[in-house]
């Protein structure tokens, strides 16, 4: 018999908001920003809302799948964490730098998303390595999703009314 492990309900519903948040993107393909043409730098967070929600759902099942393969709910977290760690550390460098390349003036929402990505990144080094709490996980999963929630309000209030 499968048992399910504590929490697993919450990451669950994590995973289907990051589905609902990358469908929404497709409103952003029918914006109109000013002057005809999205800036470089907006087409990045156009790309980054369905590729940080995809991450993000594909995250949340993690906890569940190394908990299957040992059944310890903390080892399978901290484990986890660590995993997600690592590939959310090379992401946050990775777009990070193609924000900078796209050469957009810093504004607020460039600089709260340069926030978000790094302390999320952080929350899941810390519960991989001090916490193994599946709250974290998911506060730390939340904080990566609002990423894409972000860069959805940048295009959507930068596009002609």
């Amino acid at each position: 018999m499968i048992r399910a492990m504590e929490g697993e309900a919450l990451l669950l519903t994590i995973a289907l908001a990051a589905v609902a948040v990358a469908g929404f993107t497709a409103v952003t393909s029918t914006l109109v920003p000013p002057g005809g043409a999205w800036h470089p730098a907006m087409r990045i967070r156009q790309r980054a809302i369905v590729s940080t929600s995809f991450n993000v759902m594909f995250e949340s099942f993690v906890p569940s799948i190394v908990f299957f393969a040992n059944g310890d709910a903390r080892t399978s977290v901290a484990i986890a964490s660590a995993g997600v760690a690592g590939y959310v550390t090379c992401i946050v460098i990775w777009r990070g730098r193609q924000l900078v390349r796209a050469g957009g003036a810093p504004s607020r929402t460039a600089i709260v998303l340069f926030a978000l990505g790094p302390t999320a990144t952080l929350l899941f080094w810390a519960n991989a390595i001090l916490f193994g709490s599946i709250a974290v996980y998911a506060l730390a999963l939340c904080i990566q999703l609002s990423v894409a929630v972000v860069s959805f309000y940048s295009l959507v209030s930068a596009a002609d009314g």
